[in-house]
């Protein structure tokens, strides 16, 4: 069986020319690299020198050999950067996949702190609808996703991430743009942008204006809150969407109220249950929870949401990390 200090000492003898030098580099004695050659020979049943006037010549045997162990050792060699790729997140990149209301608003703000951290670190952001995500975690292609929480979790590791509660949107100056909070009844009949049918945000929506008989104007229907937004701005209607999209709107451009009953949208961070959250993963995750709250809460206060004690009131769940953020593999 050929033997690892076997082959340091044929390297060594061909790099240095002579068993003497390749004893000094080596640090053993000059007859102990003689035999570690000799033992070497005997293992690969190969002639790797020949010996003239008490030289040692390489054999073409012996080069097509070292042809092989040198480029072992290169390989070798280049494992302590492969290691120090792997310190620095730099080998494999962090892939991220997340429902279109968390890619263009949170999702880059954690990327941003993680990045100050490790400046190497090397991210892909795949936006998709909730189903799309899961499956590419699912097979591996994606090492996180951000999902909605009625999505299909056969197949991930899921956990709790965040419940924000809608909040209405309406056009600056807008008749109830003076209410601190939004209320079923307050949008009777009142030109109404919606989520698509397809969209499992809408069903929770629909269900508590059907129980209390109250008729909506749909004017228009998208499966983007941040289309809603813009749809808003243009003066088509009133809609109610995720707060997390907000972050992709000019604060001035429409007005922000909370709305009640709450309604959540539920979202839930899913992994691969074959890959450990290590490493990259593991920061962006325990990064995504630390900043979750203060991010919602800034937005809130951004767009003017908790100007009245009123409005705060309503959003008063938004401030107890305990309701919004579970962390169960902490």
């Amino acid at each position: 069986m050929i033997q690892h200090r076997q082959l340091e000492a044929f390297h060594a003898v061909v790099l240095m020319g002579a068993t003497t030098r390749a004893a000094e580099i080596l640090g053993i004695s000059q007859p102990a690299v003689s035999r570690l050659i000799k033992h070497l020979e005997h293992s690969t049943k190969l002639k790797l020198f020949k010996r003239s006037n008490g030289r040692l010549i390489l054999t073409r045997e012996g080069e097509l050999f070292h042809s092989a162990v040198n480029r072992a050792f290169q390989t070798l060699g280049s494992l302590g950067a492969v290691a120090e790729d792997i310190r620095n997140f730099r080998a494999q990149p962090l892939k991220i996949g997340a429902l279109p209301a968390m890619s263009f608003s949170f999702v880059p703000y954690v990327v941003g702190a993680v990045h100050k951290a490790h400046p190497q670190a090397i991210v892909n952001l795949e936006p998709a609808n909730s189903d799309i995500v899961r499956d590419l975690v699912a097979a591996g292609h994606l090492d996180i996703g951000f999902v909605a929480d009625e999505v299909d979790i056969s197949g991930v590791f899921a956990e709790q991430f965040a419940m924000p509660p809608a909040v209405c949107v309406l056009p600056k100056g807008h008749e109830l743009s003076n209410r601190a909070v939004i209320h079923p009844n307050d949008l009777a009949e009142q030109p109404f942008i919606s989520l698509s049918h397809a969209d499992r945000g809408r069903r929770r929506i629909d269900q508590i204006f059907d129980r209390q008989h109250i008729s909506r104007k749909i004017v228009a229907e998208t499966h983007f809150a941040l289309t809603i937004c813009q749809f808003v701005q243009q003066g088509l209607g009133v809609g109610l969407i995720n707060p997390y999209c907000l972050e992709c709107v000019e604060p001035h451009s429409i007005v922000v109220r909370p709305f009640l009953p709450q309604i959540s949208f539920k979202t839930m961070m899913i992994y691969a249950p074959t890959s450990p959250i290590t490493g990259l993963v593991a920061t962006f995750r325990s990064t995504s929870h630390e900043m979750a709250t203060s991010f919602l809460y800034g937005l809130m206060r951004r767009f003017g949401a908790f100007d009245s004690f009123e409005g705060e009131k309503a959003f008063g769940k938004l401030t107890e990390p305990g309701p919004w953020i579970r962390n169960p593999l902490a």
